[in-house]
């Protein structure tokens, strides 16, 4: 028996020491898995900041125990940062995924205040994320759902408490990434999608932030006051169209370099908002850019490209006015095709024009060729999710020049020219512009004044009477019967009666009367000097003139008859007024039979003849 307790105590210690060992072995195990180190950091490198581009732990789905520093994620598959997800994302998580990074700290900083400094720049996630750091909540961009807010643009730099920092001078970091609504990732994938991701000293990356954002504040501060200077060329010399639009273009593209800058969170507008202006800008563009390369061309636009103008016009109207963020994620791909075919074309055109001895195809072929360079690189990035630095904005600056120098050698040719003309040009325009006035003023029918010129002389009337004191009257005439000379004998005889009957009663006014035609078949007077009654007595014998005389056409003896309206000018009141009482009149003369004068007065109507 003492033999078996003692094999028995033997087995025991033996299981028991097996026992430790596994335990042992787990938390080796444990503290390896956790142990995803991105590098040793010590004073020197957390000085300089260190880039944590690279592997990250990763694993799709949603668990907030994740975050803690003592989760062992070596199961986790490894992840690129920045690095977008393969399309769909992770729609049976909700596009819910975590990011895992532990950072060792050298002996010497864990020791030191600086551990009370540290931070973590973040570069741009689509579409919401929230960064923990030792299993604390440090910050975070967007909103993650049920909120679900995006705002995958915004950089941050997130102070690190020194309470993250355990006692082997390890920094574990979770990053809870939501991918978005269903429409962005499948249009434009999600994850980190580039930008930096550093760990260092907060000063110095919120300094580094700062001036690594200025280069895109100065270009379009720049561009913007460029634009500006070419609207004001444009507005002293409206003949200069090529300097409008490439001031609009200038200030579009001043715009969208601002909305691809940290500045533009600045403005204190949303973020959707400010989506909106960025998409808005940049689909508006080719439609001023195709205007203003064939303005500095100088030849027309075909009708076919007006409707791609169109389209653009119509593609940033939609992501401007339709609420939401969906339309951006549906309308880019095909725009960004549309811009590269227009940009191909506009390429061809230049080679054409410079074959035919354009010189201003020359001026802006090397700027164009840039530019189509930088817009085949930004469109590889959104399609193939490249990352590589976008290169539009120096496209744009490359044709902006190009189009600038053109401008400038054009507008230097053209104020020669001028100069030249000048003297010869201004006895011609004074020549056109005196019988413009002329003509602008006359029936061409009649040689009477037009409604145009009548309404002239009557508003000077309306001066003088009201200075004065004297009134004037208005008489209006119509032809009774009118249309059945048009319809009995053609529009010739109807023409010819109407000439007729301006002479006639040309012939029968005053030199300071004003006769004229006031349309169609209706004739106005403007008598000055004149009361109702005495307009009425001059009515009454243009009206006996008109009946008693014949009219000869095409062999035929014809006669007509013409009702007269009267109304005096009342003082204050407008000429249309004035009319309008006249026209009543004649209206009434019309009702009882034609044939007469009718004056509109106070209390009514007088029947003259």
């Amino acid at each position: 028996m003492a033999k078996i307790s003692t094999l028995q105590s033997a087995a025991s210690k033996l299981l028991l020491g097996c026992l430790a060992l596994l335990l042992l072995a787990g938390q080796a195990s444990l503290v390896s898995a956790n142990d995803t180190v991105a590098a040793h950091v010590d004073e020197h490198l957390l000085r300089e900041s260190l880039s944590l581009k690279g592997d990250w732990r990763f694993m799709p789905g949603d668990d907030m125990a994740w975050a803690s520093p003592t989760y062992s994620d070596a199961e986790w598959e490894v992840r690129r940062v920045p690095g977008r997800w393969e399309r769909p994302g992770y729609p049976e998580f909700n596009h819910m995924a975590w990011y895992r990074l532990t950072i060792q700290l050298d002996s010497n900083l864990v020791a030191s205040d600086q551990v009370k400094s540290l931070a973590i720049r973040t570069g741009k996630v689509m579409s919401a994320f929230e960064l923990y750091a030792g299993g604390e909540l440090v910050g975070k961009v967007g909103q993650l759902p049920p909120l679900g807010d995006i705002n995958y643009d915004r950089q941050r730099v997130f102070v690190i408490p020194a309470s993250a920092v355990d006692a082997h001078g390890r920094v574990v970091l979770a990053m809870r990434v939501w991918g978005g609504p269903e429409p962005l990732v499948n249009a434009w994938s999600a994850g980190p999608s580039g930008g930096e991701f550093r760990f260092g000293e907060f000063a110095p990356l919120l300094l580094k932030g700062v001036i690594g954002e200025l280069p895109g504040l100065l270009f379009a501060v720049l561009i913007f006051a460029f634009g500006l200077y070419h609207l004001y060329i444009y507005a002293q010399n409206k003949v200069l169209v090529s300097y409008l639009w490439f001031g609009l273009a200038s200030m579009v593209i001043a715009l969208y370099g601002l909305m691809l800058t940290q500045w533009k969170f600045m403005l204190g507008l949303d973020f959707g908002t400010l989506k909106k202006i960025e998409f808005g800008a940049i689909y508006l563009f080719p439609a001023l850019g195709i205007q203003l390369v064939w303005a500095v061309l100088k030849i027309g636009v075909p009708p076919w490209l007006r409707m791609v103008q169109v389209a653009f016009v119509v593609f940033s109207a939609a992501v401007m006015l339709i609420p939401g963020q969906n339309v951006n994620f549906y309308t880019l791909r095909y725009e960004q095709f549309l811009a590269l075919g227009v940009v191909a074309y506009t390429v061809y055109v230049i080679l054409a024009e410079t074959r035919r001895g354009n010189p201003e195809a020359r001026s802006v072929a090397v700027g164009t060729f840039i530019f189509m360079a930088t817009c085949v690189n930004d469109v590889t990035i959104d399609l193939f999710h490249i990352e590589t630095p976008r290169l539009s904005p120096v496209g744009f600056v490359a044709i902006l020049l190009a189009m600038a120098v053109s401008m400038a050698r054009s507008y230097t040719s053209m104020h020669s020219e001028l100069e030249a003309q000048v003297a010869d040009r201004t006895a011609e325009l004074s020549d056109a512009n005196e019988k413009l006035m002329r003509a602008a003023s006359i029936d061409h029918l009649t040689g009477l004044l037009n409604r145009r010129g009548f309404t002239d002389e009557v508003s000077q009337e309306i001066s003088r009477s009201q200075r004065s004191g004297k009134q004037f009257s208005i008489v209006i005439s119509d032809v009774d019967h009118f249309k059945q000379f048009n319809d009995q004998y053609g529009h010739a005889c109807g023409d010819h009666v109407l000439r007729r009957v301006g002479e006639l009663m040309r012939d029968r006014t005053r030199d300071v009367d004003r006769v004229a035609r006031w349309g169609g078949e209706e004739f106005i007077l403007m008598l000055p000097e004149t009361d109702s009654e005495g307009a009425a007595v001059l009515a009454e014998k243009l009206r006996e003139t008109i009946a008693d005389n014949v009219f000869e056409y095409g062999g035929e003896r014809l006669s007509l008859t013409m009702t007269f309206g009267v109304a005096e000018y009342r003082k204050g009141e407008t000429l249309d007024a004035c009319v309008a009482r006249a026209d009543t009149a004649l209206y009434h003369g019309k009702e009882r039979g034609r044939n007469k004068v009718m004056i509109g007065n106070y209390k009514g109507l007088t029947l003259v003849g």
